[in-house]
């Protein structure tokens, strides 16, 4: 019979168009795609009962579905990866596909255009694949290995995020974290295969594993469906390697030599005075850094039962280094650590899969740090040695079924454990020696190392339960629980259990690095215990074809939060917090090239565990001046007799009742998203997109010092009352959502003479604080070429305004990363003027990347990012606030005067420039790959951070209250960071 291919149909676009799309449905959580699609005639008319099949083409999975009564036909929860399609129906031609690409997330949507005719005779590539989906409504950007391979980018998840639209580089004294759509580095959750690995005390980040290890990564930021929570920035879903039918083995080798890696500039200080006073002309030392790493991989793959059992193996031995020096020390920190993987894939049928994914990436880096004189380039005595412990193991198990044609399920159980301990070396890992420095030099004395030691050990224990039911030929139902249990480990001291800083020291003596100083601040903090916190959620979603060319997602969750206190007893029960969910998509001229979307959501982040172990533990806090009689030989001090001033207390030790430090009425932190959208193909292998963003923070999550309101409020109510005697001395904090009333239980006079024990509402006009405001709008434009023709090109305009009186989790201005427990609320003489553009801010970025073959087998890559600098504060003790002053220089303030948030300028505008080459060797079956890449190839060293404290500490004024005030901080405007230096990395890698 005569076989002939049918030339009415385009070609498909390649897998990077698929990939790189800025919006694509998600059907699954974790490492499952869908293929979608209808079967038309020529003429276009619907065609139903066509039997579609599909193959993996390295494992063998099969199944077959029929298409419905309109022409629909779906493969949901499919495991990534390449496959092969077959359609068959009487009367017609046989229509093959040979290759269709699955990736992580979303659904690859397939035309199948049917010919009349003998069923004897084959059509081949006859489905259209579009380089967008047409039924999505969301925001986001799948990249796969492939694209990773022409493409220079860092081998570390923040690099990969930075690819997508609306992501920027979050500041680098919280570490390598972005930022999402105006959000805080804290608010983004990280998945590997579907297990969440997201630090839950702050935040800040996930598990890191070796680039090896992935497969693709998909980063949704904005307009998520509803399966998804606990998160307002955005999602980064990275999905591993599995096994095939095919055995393989490899070994790859990475060099990024500390010896290629230039310096960042130094910064030295401006005034002699502060020159004398410091001990050194440096005020930031680069010239000792030493940063650099060696990467060997083993792995194999293949089946231990063919089309059956698979696995991927991978063991990863990593040496690093990260030396650096400060004025007044060097750290001299090495790793060495292994790390292990293991992914297994167990097909018990073909509509049936159960899968393991396991590793252990702890890892220790070793520091000894010492006396540093920057001047002389002199290295002095040691300070200690310290090892900080992180990472640890992780598991999950995840099963998915098709029930039924109509009824799919999957389920999964992890555990993901994780270390942030840092540790001194000794027989008492907290330290066995006191905490002393010297305040203005930092010198240390008495090699106690890290100042503040630290047990961390956490334990999130997860399970979720999904299930897809295409209840209708229109309408596809998908619900699920998910819940996770968080347990937290803290043991924190000062080194020694106590902290001496002197000052008044005599600065020759100073010099020889001898103690003689008049004054001594004694600072105790202990924090010891074990903390819960628990997050549950339930969700429903009804994807809806309205018409043939619109799309609605309408979906709902549930969230609910529970955080415990030290002794078990729940002081957060947040419930019963509806997030809805609704999408809408139209095709436009109904052939998968165009389309329009908007989307609405809100979305709920969950209490940080941080809170636990701050405010529901029996945390120790205090601070104390005294006169310095004499220095013993281990440089604690012999006091002057009565010369010790108040204690400032900000923790007393006791476990407070929840019902005092929680406001009875509490919100958890939410935000309201809005997104409307176009795309469009403009040829087979060209797309564009615009889109619009607006977010804006409905509540927010903050302690608040109550003391000075709660006392003002009780006198206003009873002109004889004591007021509240429990806050003199010390702060009293409670958990709400500022601007609202507060509730709580107390007794104010601590005796129970008084009041006793009542339950107190304080109005949100006494108290003083504003609501929490965030806001943030952005335009993006995208122009993206998948590759074809041996090239592919990217671009990213953005921009985008965040603005309010609140940055969200963590505080960038001050480095905070106490998440929830910043000093942003802490007194309403910290808010003033609070108000502008926040940190997150970056006007305008511009984003370009892209590969060339030169020749066969070699291929060069460039990627290219231009961002404008983030706003400026000037930070100083507040002029007329007595309360607000108390906390240093933590005021909008400049030469004694209130200013506004945000208005002291911008850091530069910085941009880099990355290229990569990387040529393939081909030995019969076996490939080996030379690979070189340079970061910031021009070596651009622009600020990207600048001491925003304007004021330090020069007295307090005993004729207004004891308010404390500043004097001019002589490093106020000096470059705290830079830009990243050019460094180089190699490698080379072979697949057998």
């Amino acid at each position: 019979m005569k076989r002939e291919f049918n030339k009415t149909f385009k070609r498909s676009v390649t897998a990077a168009a698929v990939a790189m799309t800025l919006g694509a449905a998600m059907p699954a959580l974790a490492n499952d795609g869908a293929i979608t699609g209808k079967s038309v005639s020529t003429q276009g008319e619907v065609i139903s009962g066509v039997a579609v099949k599909i193959t993996n083409k390295t494992t063998g999975l099969t199944r077959t579905v029929q298409s419905d009564a309109q022409g629909n036909f779906r493969f949901p929860l499919l495991p990534v990866g390449n496959y092969s399609l077959e359609a068959k129906k009487d009367g017609f031609l046989v229509l093959q596909q040979d290759s269709l690409r699955v990736g992580p997330a979303g659904a690859t949507t397939v035309s199948l255009t049917l010919e009349s005719g003998d069923i004897e005779r084959i059509s081949v590539t006859g489905a259209v694949v579009s380089s967008i989906d047409v039924s999505s409504s969301e925001s986001q950007l799948v990249v796969d290995v492939e694209y990773l391979n022409k493409v220079p980018v860092s081998r570390d998840v923040t690099s990969v995020a930075m690819l997508a639209p609306g992501t920027i580089k979050g500041d680098d004294d919280f570490g390598n974290f972005a930022s999402f759509g105006g959000s805080s580095v804290g608010e983004n959750t990280y998945y590997i295969n579907g297990i969440n690995t997201t630090n839950f005390r702050n935040g800040l980040g996930g598990s890191e594993l070796p680039f090896e290890m992935y497969k693709s990564f998909e980063v949704k930021t904005g307009g998520y469906s509803a399966e998804f929570g606990r998160s307002t920035g955005g999602v980064v879903n990275a999905v591993t390697k599995s096994g095939s039918n095919e055995f393989k083995f490899g070994a790859s080798a990475y060099w990024e030599p500390s010896s290629l890696r230039e310096d960042q500039p130094d910064v030295k200080r401006t005034s002699q005075a502060n020159i004398e006073e410091a001990g050194s002309e440096y005020y930031i030392v680069n010239n000792q850094d030493k940063v650099g790493s060696t990467n060997y991989n083993l792995w194999a793959s293949g089946a231990l039962v063919k089309d059956k059992l698979f696995f991927f193996a991978l063991v990863n031995q990593e040496s690093r280094d990260s030396d650096y020096a400060t004025s007044s020390a060097i750290y001299d920190r090495e790793a060495d650590d292994t790390f292990y993987a293991l992914k297994l894939d167990w097909y018990i049928t073909d509509d049936h899969i159960l899968e393991f994914t396991g590793w252990d990436n702890s890892s220790d880096l070793e520091t000894t740090k010492n006396l540093y004189n920057p001047d002389a380039d002199e290295v002095g005595r040691t300070y200690g040695d310290y090892i900080l412990e992180r990472g640890g193991k992780t598991w999950g198990l995840k099963y998915t079924g098709i029930l039924t044609d109509d009824l799919t399920i999957s389920a999964q159980y992890s555990i993901n454990e994780a270390s942030y301990s840092n540790l001194n070396q000794g027989s008492n890992p907290l330290g066995d020696k006191p905490m002393v420095y010297e305040r203005f030099t930092d010198k240390e004395f008495g090699a106690f190392g890290l100042r503040y030691p630290s047990v961390q050990d956490d334990k999130r224990t997860s399970y979720r339960f999904d299930v897809d039911w295409y209840v209708h030929d229109d309408h596809t139902l998908r619900f699920g629980i998910d819940y996770e249990k968080m347990e937290a480990t803290e043991n924190t001291q000062r080194a020694g259990g106590v902290a001496y800083r002197y000052q008044g020291c005599d600065t020759e003596l100073l010099a020889q690095d001898i103690l003689d100083c008049t004054r001594v601040r004694e600072e105790f903090y202990i924090n010891v215990g074990d903390f819960e916190t628990k997050s549950s959620a339930f969700y429903i979603e009804d994807t809806w074809q309205v018409t043939d060319n619109i799309v609605a997602r309408i979906g709902l969750r549930n969230e609910t939060f529970e955080n415990f206190n030290k002794a078990g007893i729940k002081f957060v029960d947040v419930s019963d917090q509806w997030a809805p969910r609704v999408g809408i998509s139209w095709d436009i001229n109904g052939d998968g090239e165009s389309k329009v979307f908007a989307n609405y959501g809100r979305y709920f982040l969950p209490v940080a565990t941080n809170t636990n172990i701050r405010l529901a533990g029996d945390e120790l806090y205090t601070r104390q001046y005294f006169d310095v009689e004499s220095i013993n030989a281990d440089f604690t001090p012999n006091k002057v007799p009565g010369s010790g001033g108040a204690v400032t207390t900000y923790g007393d030790g006791t476990l407070k009742n929840t019902a005092e430090t929680v406001n009875a009425d509490l919100d958890p932190m939410y935000q309201d998203e809005f997104i409307v959208g176009f795309q469009q193909v403009l040829q087979d292998n060209w797309s564009w997109g615009i889109k619009a963003t607006y977010r804006d923070l409905g509540s927010s999550l903050e302690d608040i010092a109550i003391d000075k309101g709660f006392d003002d409020f009780l006198k206003q109510e009873d002109p004889n009352s004591p007021g509240c005697v429990i806050c003199s001395g010390f702060h009293y904090y409670v958990l709400t959502n500022p601007g609202n009333d507060v509730t709580f239980t107390t007794d104010p006079d601590g005796s129970g003479d008084y009041y006793g024990e009542e339950t107190f509402t304080v109005p949100a006009s006494i108290l003083g604080y504003p609501k929490a405001e965030r806001q943030y709008a952005s335009v993006d434009v995208t122009l993206d070429r998948a590759w074809e023709d041996d090239w592919l090109f990217s671009f990213t305009y953005t921009w985008a305004h965040s603005w309010g009186n609140n940055e969200g989790f963590v505080r960038s201005d001050n480095d905070q990363t106490d998440s929830g427990l910043t000093t942003n609320y802490d007194q309403p003489g910290l808010v003033d003027g609070a108000s502008g553009n926040l940190p997150n801010d970056r006007r305008h970025s511009v984003k370009m990347n892209g590969a060339y073959q030169v020749m066969e087998n070699f291929t060069v890559g460039a990627n290219f990012n231009w961002t404008q600098g983030r706003p400026l504060n000037s930070f100083g003790f507040h002029p007329t606030d007595i309360f607000a002053s108390w906390y240093g220089a933590e005021s909008f303030v400049k030469d004694g005067q209130l200013v506004t948030r945000g208005s002291e300028g911008r850091t530069p505008n910085t941009w880099q420039l990355d290229l990569s080459a990387s040529y393939d060797y081909y030995w019969d079956e076996r490939k080996i790959t030379f690979r070189a890449d340079v970061f910031n190839v021009t070596n651009n060293d622009k600020a990207t951070q600048l001491n925003e404290v304007n004021e330090r500490y020069a007295g307090s004024d005993a004729n207004n209250g004891y308010i404390d005030f500043g004097e001019p901080n002589p490093t106020y405007g000096l470059p705290t960071a830079f830009q990243t230096p050019r460094y180089f990395r190699f490698s080379v890698s072979a697949e057998f």
